[in-house]
C-alpha cells in the first residue's frame, strides 16, 4: 500500500470503554458516603417528628336501626332513610352545629351508609381521640331527628293497632255474655226436658197399673216444643262458640302484631375503631428511612457527577 493511499484513510479512533462496573458503583458510594449518611439521617428523623406530632385519627361509627311493625315490615327503607339523612337532616343538624359553637366549619367529615340487607344505617366519622364528645353529640343529633321522624309515622300505626285490639275486646266480651246466657238457656231447658219426660214416664206406669197392659211412651207437644228449643239452643251456643274463638283469634293476632311494633332507636353511639386510621406512624417511619436512602444513593451519584464534570474542566 502506498503513503498516498495510507493517508486517505485515516486510522480509527480508539473509544474509550464506557461500561460501569459494580465496583466503580461501589467505590462512588463509598467515596460519597457522607451524602447518603446526612440525606438518611435527615429523613428518617423527619419522618419520625412528623409521626409524633401527628395526630391519631379514629373511625367512629353510630349505627341506626330502623323502625318496625311487623315481620320484615320497616317504617322505612335503609335507602330511603339515608336519602332523608342527607338531603334533609344533615344540612340543619350541620347548621345548628356550627351556629352554637361559633366556628366557620365542622371539624370532621360525616359519611352515611345504608345496608339493605340489616335494614340499618350507619354514621361513620374519623376525628381525632379529643373530638370524640363532639362526634357523638353530632350523630345524637342526626339520629335523633331521624327517630323523631320515623316514630311519628309509628305512632299512628300503634294508634290504630289499639283502636283495633279495642274493637275486639268489646265484641269478645259481648260475645261471651251471649255466650254464657245461651249456655243458662240450655241448662233450663235440659231440666225442662228431664221434667217432662219424667211426668211423661209417671203418666204411662199409671195407664199401664190401671189398664192391666203396657204401654208405649209418646212425647207430649210441650216435650216436643223443649227438645226443639234445646236444639235450636245448642246450634246457636256452637256457632257462638266458634265466633267467640275467632275473636280470641284476631286478638292474639293483634295483639302480636302490637308488639312487632318497634320505634328507630340508636344501637350504638360513636363507638372508636379498635386501631387508629389512616398511616400508622411505625409505616411513618419506615417510608421515611426509605426516602433517605432513596435520596442520599441519588445525591451521591449526583455529586460524583459534577466533581467528574469540574475535573474534565480544569
Amino acid at each position: 500500500m502506498s503513503e498516498q493511499e495510507a493517508g486517505a484513510h485515516p486510522p480509527h479512533p480508539s473509544y474509550a470503554n464506557d461500561e460501569i462496573s459494580l465496583v466503580d458503583i461501589a467505590k462512588v458510594l463509598i467515596r460519597r458516603k457522607a451524602w447518603i449518611i446526612s440525606l438518611f439521617l435527615i429523613c428518617l428523623l423527619g419522618s419520625v417528628g412528623l409521626a409524633l406530632v401527628k395526630d391519631r385519627h379514629y373511625t367512629y361509627t353510630t349505627s341506626i336501626l330502623v323502625g318496625e311493625f311487623g315481620l320484615d315490615k320497616y317504617v322505612s327503607s335503609a335507602k330511603q332513610a339515608k336519602s332523608v339523612l342527607d338531603s334533609r337532616i344533615v344540612p340543619v343538624i350541620e347548621r345548628q352545629f356550627v351556629d352554637k359553637r361559633n366556628i366557620e366549619q365542622i371539624p370532621f367529615e360525616t359519611s352515611v351508609m345504608a345496608d339493605e340487607g340489616n335494614n340499618f344505617v350507619t354514621l361513620q366519622s374519623k376525628a381525632t381521640e379529643d373530638k370524640r364528645s363532639l362526634v357523638a353529640e353530632f350523630h345524637e343529633s342526626m339520629a335523633s331527628a331521624l327517630t323523631r321522624d320515623h316514630n311519628e309515622k309509628l305512632s299512628l300505626l300503634e294508634k290504630e293497632s289499639d283502636m283495633r285490639l279495642q274493637a275486639l275486646r268489646v265484641s269478645y266480651e259481648t260475645e261471651q255474655r251471649q255466650l254464657e246466657e245461651l249456655r243458662k238457656l240450655l241448662a233450663t231447658s235440659t231440666e225442662s226436658v228431664d221434667k217432662a219426660e219424667a211426668e211423661e214416664q209417671v203418666r204411662a206406669n199409671s195407664q199401664g197399673a190401671s189398664g192391666n197392659m203396657e204401654a208405649t211412651l209418646t212425647s207430649s207437644n210441650n216435650k216436643l216444643t223443649f227438645m226443639l228449643s234445646q236444639m235450636q239452643l245448642t246450634q246457636q251456643l256452637s256457632e257462638r262458640e266458634n265466633r267467640v274463638n275467632e275473636l280470641q283469634s284476631d286478638i292474639n293476632e293483634e295483639e302480636l302484631k302490637r308488639s312487632w311494633i318497634k320505634p328507630t332507636r340508636t344501637a350504638n353511639l360513636a363507638t372508636a375503631s379498635i386501631r387508629p386510621s389512616g398511616t400508622g406512624k411505625a409505616l411513618i417511619v419506615a417510608l421515611g428511612a426509605m426516602l433517605g436512602l432513596m435520596l442520599g444513593v441519588f445525591a451521591a451519584f449526583f455529586a460524583e457527577f459534577v466533581g467528574r464534570v469540574r475535573q474534565v474542566s480544569e
